[in-house]
């Protein structure tokens, strides 16, 4: 009885584990530094996978150099679908990573701190960056 004990518990160990290990993520060049959960990451190459969990709502962002793990939120866009990619707002000569697009009408938006920020610049834009 112990026996079936260990070997049902093992079981559902390895069919909740076996998704995370199977996820092999997005590949993505990011060829600038670029700001995500408020850290600096340098240009590279990175894999983009969400963390296990129900909603998706945790991202992890990382190279042989750095990692970072993102709070999202779910945004939708209608009239255009998107591939596997990232999305930097471009201000004041910084790069900051805005939403996580993982293919189809749905993305994540990155959630940025409740910290109040004032920008000097002008002529902000969207970047996004496709996978390979």
């Amino acid at each position: 009885m112990k026996f079936c004990k260990v070997g049902l518990f093992l079981a559902l160990l390895v069919a909740f584990c076996l998704p995370a290990v199977a996820q092999t993520g997005v590949q993505l060049d990011v060829p600038f530094n670029f700001i995500a959960a408020g850290k600096i990451l340098p240009a590279g190459h990175y894999t983009v996978v969400p963390v296990f969990t129900d909603d998706r709502a945790v991202w992890r962002i990382s190279n042989d150099q750095a990692s970072v793990m993102v709070l999202t939120n779910l945004v939708e866009s209608p009239q255009t679908a998107h591939g596997h990619s990232l999305v930097f707002l471009q201000a004041g000569g910084a790069y900051s990573l805005v939403q996580i697009w993982d293919a189809g009408y749905f993305g994540r938006d990155v959630v940025r701190s409740n910290v109040r920020q004032t920008l000097v610049a002008q002529g902000d834009k969207y970047v996004e960056i496709g996978a390979e």
